[in-house]
């Protein structure tokens, strides 16, 4: 190079200099993981095979169960789906900006996740993520509320709380139509479709997959298994035990032999590219299964050994299936028994990503105590709100005062012991006063950081609802 002319040698330099800082800068994008988020709908707790479920098999939920850790004390933030998405999307409890209740008829101007609050995707695209939502939405209607105004760079699916599977192609609403938006979307466009939705969200998943070269991707699998309408595919029919006569029960087996087969489509398909030791996976349900029969989304879900269902403060409505895989980083296999909750699922995404972290979250990055880097308890307590329901869970202790469906009305406070009796079967508030009144007022004192409910559910689909809809306009 001493021979070189002196301009050259520096224009090698400078060649030099981009070419390391490229290099550099693509391996800090390769060392940030992809995340995956999978979100079932209503899922019973029991019916999966990891959970002692035998009606039908589950191998790849139970599979990503095994590649990762099994979250026993895994909780969401509410009973119930569009609240419950608003806490995980925000990390935040959705009481503390009026998202108590499912966004249903009003003013679409204000019906959803209020737009001053900051999304995953809205963080995770800032910090150079390509961002994509397939499937199920529920957090407004307006276009200001569509998901590509919040974060998501792409958007399959539908706006609303409830869909049909089987569709045919025709722009037609969906499962139980009240809405102008009750339809398949791809961005912001009405989509006329055939097809099974599960299997349709799942092509869009692996196509979004597939098309990310330059960046690390955050995907938002929101399927609406094992959620009402419960149709059965033709292809399932076989699968399904001869002994189970229920129609509705049948339905429910269907859609979750669906579900489990997209899971597994995704999952084979990260380790087929080679992805899979470079992607973050968290599944849950967005609430426990709806297994009461009065209830208008009522899919014969069992949540055994816990107690409730879905729209309960119990075990059953808020204790649900949930796993985190991270080939590679988090050991597999193992087992993680302190409470956790679905708000953990934004700060935990973003420690991984290396990405800026706000402030004022509820939820904590769980990284270094699901690598056992630290023992104590990610969280002190957890605490709940909907409507009249109200609990609080400190370490082996909940309190919970809860809805009764059936005598349409509320329970008044009960302790229980949830670590020895999931099934919340003893009440020991008179054996416990003391606890009780400490408890008690620690759900005041978080309860005072909330707000009134910005809008109130529908009475014909939320049982605990205090004030009906407003009617539409």
């Amino acid at each position: 190079m001493s021979n070189m002319p002196l301009a050259r040698q520096t224009n090698c330099v400078f060649v030099f200099a981009y070419v390391v800082v490229l290099w550099l800068a693509s391996a800090a994008t390769a060392e940030r993981p992809n995340i995956l988020v999978i979100v079932a709908d209503d899922l019973g707790y029991a019916d999966i095979g990891v959970h002692g479920g035998t009606l039908v098999p589950t191998p790849n939920i139970d599979a990503l169960a095994a590649a990762g850790i099994r979250c026993t004390s895994g909780y969401v933030s509410c009973p119930y789906c569009s609240p419950t998405r608003a806490g995980f999307l925000t990390g935040r409890y959705q009481t503390r900006f009026g998202h108590e209740f499912n966004p249903h008829i009003g003013d679409e101007t204000k019906l959803g996740l209020p737009l001053e609050e900051k999304t995953i995707a809205d963080h995770l695209k800032a910090a150079g993520y390509a961002t994509s939502l397939v499937g199920k939405w529920h957090q407004g209607f307006s276009a200001a509320h569509h998901p590509q105004s919040r974060g998501f760079d792409e958007f399959f699916g539908f706006l609303v709380g409830g869909h049909n599977f089987i569709l045919h192609k025709e722009a037609e609403p969906g499962f139980g139509s009240a809405y102008s938006h009750d339809m398949i979307y791809r961005g912001r466009e009405v989509q006329t479709l055939d097809g099974y939705t599960t299997d349709l969200f799942t092509d869009e998943a692996i196509n979004f997959i597939d098309r990310q070269e330059a960046k690390p991707w955050f995907l938002y699998l929101a399927h609406h298994a094992v959620h009402t309408p419960l149709e059965i595919v033709d292809k399932h029919k076989s699968r399904i035990p001869a002994e189970v006569t229920d129609a509705s029960r049948r339905g429910y087996l269907s859609l979750m032999l669906g579900l489990d087969d997209a899971i597994g489509r995704v999952t084979s398909h990260l380790k087929k590219t080679g992805q899979d030791k470079n992607t973050l996976v968290f599944f849950f349900s967005d609430n426990g299964g709806s297994g009461h029969k009065p209830y208008l989304a009522y899919n014969t879900a069992i949540n055994k050994p816990l107690r409730g269902y879905k729209g309960q403060t119990l075990e059953g409505g808020i204790r649900v299936p949930f796993f985190v895989s991270w080939p590679g980083r988090i050991p597999a296999g193992n087992l993680y028994e302190q409470p956790m909750i679905a708000l953990d699922v934004l700060p935990t995404a973003l420690a991984a990503a290396e990405a800026q972290m706000p402030g004022d979250l509820d939820g904590v990055n769980l990284l270094p105590h699901l690598l056992e880097e630290v023992g104590d308890s990610p969280h002190k307590s957890l605490f709940w709100r909907f409507g009249p329901q109200k609990a609080v869970r400190r370490g082996q202790w909940k309190l919970v005062d809860w809805r009764d469906f059936d005598a349409k009305k509320n329970s008044g406070w009960q302790l229980y012991d949830v670590a020895k009796d999931a099934g919340e079967e003893h009440d020991l508030a008179a054996l416990q006063p003391q606890l009780v009144n400490q408890l008690r007022q620690e759900w005041d004192e978080w309860n005072a950081r909330n707000v009134a409910p910005l809008w109130h559910g529908s009475a014909t689909e939320d049982p605990t609802a205090p004030i009906a809809p407003a009617k539409k306009k």
